[in-house]
């Protein structure tokens, strides 16, 4: 008796714990599945702390992620969706999903941005025809298509409307299952310049640029300083046209000249066309050419990134956290160019409006309207007492003057009339730098992290366990110094709020590595 009473005694232990680790499962997808569904960051919060309070093992929650939320099945077609910007302003958007949409399928990513973005804000309807443009090949390969709207208030050289279409991408991601690792931007005028911008920028979430009779110094304009170098970390596909009198291939030229000297990986095309787009019909090919062998290496061997703004700090697997002049550094020449053909320009981009005349609708760094104030949406009216009608007229009044010359502008903002003044600052680099440069550039081998940096005393390294083994000392030197050299421990919360963050399943980081860099 004693004997079948211990093995009955044995059995319901066992079919206890059973049951306890089946409950454990049916948990941990049930709380899995609430973070996937969270979009709002009082949710994801929420999610989280639920699963760092359930204690899951990391390593079975990385599986999770990397295998990502399931997709309901979706109509094909066109629908317009919207969403709230940083400006507290809805803007819509057009999303594409293409005929035979597959749910258990992975699909490519176009976005297409317009031109003109400078406008003022416009209805949906007024978009109509540009989704014909990819729409066709699209329905042949699966291509998910986002056409955004820009206007005056959040260009695409902007935060808030950089903000916008890094919003739309995980609005997408969330609803439709996108192959992470083949999201475009492409784009024409404007929507080139837009395209290169993130480039520059926040390039992580993309895979390549289509910049069709785009401007790199229009992609450098906005709030932060531009670092060619940083489109090292992506693909470009680019054209001009031959005759283009906005920006003609002697413009462009020194700047694509210099991406390929660095080693951008840069397809540059001239046709003999003016600024428009008969020439779409000849690049068609080569586009998709570009669109189907270009896929982007989401745990990249070599990252390297340039930044005067911890806003923009990161790229991929390596996020700069200060930028201070501590002595400990190695050369990075800059990539810049400099053009005295230009001669001294005011740097604004105009827009017109009309019954209004024309507004600033962008400013170039480094210029005098940078210098003196000048701002978006202002109304130039003088400079040095001459009054001012067209862009024209600002490039007939400046030139004959001098770097260090003192010039007077007046500009009407908000019905009120206000005075401007400064000095001409120095022609040197179209690009300026005016605030500190943080430089970094960072090659994997195996477990070992080799660092060189410049004026960058902390930075971070994100750690996935199918780029590096966790399970071995991860060694990391910066500027010939071992920093590191010891094993690195997974981190439940850091790696979900990552996730959150990046909404990408090929770019899951169990661990990271904060890296202060020993000063001279």
């Amino acid at each position: 008796m004693r004997k079948c009473g211990h093995r009955v005694i044995v059995s319901l232990l066992l079919l206890f714990l059973v049951g306890c680790t089946q409950s454990e499962a049916i948990d941990l997808d049930a709380l899995m599945a609430d973070f996937f569904e969270a979009a709002e960051d009082a949710e994801i919060a929420a999610s989280i702390q639920q699963l760092l309070d359930a204690q899951p093992d990391v390593a079975t929650v990385a599986e999770m992620l990397r295998k990502g939320r399931r997709y309901p099945t979706a109509e094909s077609g066109w629908v317009v969706e919207e969403l709230l910007g940083l400006d507290d302003r809805t803007r819509p958007f057009h999303v594409y999903i293409p005929t035979g949409y597959d749910a258990e399928v992975q699909h490519p990513v176009l976005f297409d941005l317009h031109g003109g973005v400078s406008t003022a804000p416009f209805p949906a309807e007024e978009m109509f025809n540009r989704r014909t443009l990819w729409q066709e090949e699209a329905d042949q390969r699966g291509w998910i298509l986002i056409v955004p709207h820009g206007d005056r208030f959040a260009t695409w050289f902007t935060a808030i409307g950089s903000a916008n279409l890094h919003a739309q991408l995980d609005f997408v991601k969330r609803r439709y299952n996108v192959d992470e690792n083949r999201v475009f931007i492409s784009g024409f005028s404007d929507g080139a310049s837009g395209a290169l911008w993130q480039g520059y920028h926040e390039p992580t979430p993309w895979a390549g640029f289509l910049a069709f009779h785009g401007h790199p110094v229009v992609g450098g304009f906005g709030p932060y300083q531009t670092y060619p170098r940083n489109l090292l970390n992506r693909s470009i596909r680019a054209t001009t046209g031959e005759y283009d009198v906005l920006y003609p291939p002697s413009d462009v030229q020194p700047f694509y000249s210099l991406f390929t000297q660095i080693g951008v990986n840069l397809e540059w095309v001239v046709y003999p066309v003016g600024h428009e787009t008969s020439f779409l019909v000849d690049e068609l090919p080569f586009s998709i050419e570009f669109l189907t062998s270009t896929v982007r290496a989401p745990l990249r061997r070599e990252v390297i990134w340039e930044t005067a703004d911890l806003e923009i700090g990161r790229c991929d697997w390596l996020r700069i956290d200060a930028i201070d002049a501590i002595g400990n550094d190695v050369p990075f020449p800059d990539a810049n160019v400099v053009d005295d053909s230009r001669g001294i320009v005011f740097g604004v981009a105009l827009d017109y409006r009309l019954n209004d005349g024309f507004r600033v609708a962008g400013i170039e760094p480094g210029t005098l309207a940078r210098t003196i104030g000048v701002k978006n949406d202002d109304r130039i009216l003088t400079v040095d007492g001459s009054p001012v009608i067209s862009m024209e007229d600002i490039a007939f009044l400046m030139q004959g003057k001098r770097p260090g010359d003192w010039v007077e502008v007046t500009v009407e903002r908000g019905g009120d009339e206000i005075a401007l003044a400064g000095e001409i600052p120095p022609v040197d680099f179209i690009f300026s730098r005016d605030l500190i440069t943080g430089s970094i550039r960072a090659i994997a081998d195996g477990n070992e992290i080799t660092i060189s940096v410049s004026q960058v005393s902390r930075f971070t390294l994100f750690l996935s366990s199918e780029q590096f083994d966790l399970s071995q000392p991860i060694r990391v030197l910066v500027n010939g110094t071992l920093v590191h050299d010891e094993t690195v421990q997974p981190e439940l919360e850091f790696m979900l709020a990552q996730a959150a963050q990046d909404n990408d399943r090929t770019q899951v980081y169990e661990a990271k590595i904060e890296i202060q860099v020993p000063a001279i």
